[in-house]
């Protein structure tokens, strides 16, 4: 019963949240799971690991109407090695890696590097990338309706640069 309360409690408080089940051992984004969990970090969280690459980092967004696209954007890193997972509570926790596209669709006056659609209803999502190459800071947009806007906080801002692989 203790251990039940405590996964129920556990949940809620920032914890790491469990990761998606994998269809294979040779699944594509099974590169950027490290060998223990990953620590999640909320944005705005003042943690000592921003150079550190496997570290999660989330922002929470909330609209008044469903969300049904999520806007990434690096700036003018070279990130080419991250992982996006996002929990709703339509869907619960999903990577979405495999689903990033970076040419077309809505909201293109946002200049976003990638986006991908959330399936819904949802008008909350956490957004989390982990990042194995350079860490950089992240905007995050959304679009509700026929509104499409960043998110006035980012995920890490800290400047762009090469992480560090964890000890």
């Amino acid at each position: 019963m203790a251990a039940v309360m405590a996964g129920a409690v556990g949940f809620g408080c920032g914890t790491v949240e469990p990761e998606p089940t994998q269809a294979s051992a040779s699944s594509a984004t099974e590169k950027y799971l490290p060998d223990v969990d990953a620590v999640e970090v909320d944005a705005f969280e003042g943690d000592n690991d921003h150079n550190q690459c496997g570290v999660r980092r989330c922002i929470d967004l909330e609209r008044d109407k469903n969300i049904t696209h999520i806007f990434l954007d690096f700036g003018n890193c070279p990130v080419e090695d991250f992982r996006v997972t996002v929990r709703t509570e339509s869907r619960g926790v999903e990577d979405v890696t495999d689903r990033l596209k970076s040419v077309g669709g809505p909201c293109q006056e946002l200049d976003a590097d990638y986006r991908f659609e959330l399936p819904g209803p949802d008008k909350k999502v956490r957004v989390c990338v982990q990042f194995k190459d350079y860490i950089t800071k992240v905007r995050v947009g959304a679009k509700d309706a026929n509104e499409c806007s960043y998110e006035s906080r980012t995920i890490d801002g800290q400047a762009c640069r090469k992480c560090q692989q964890p000890h």
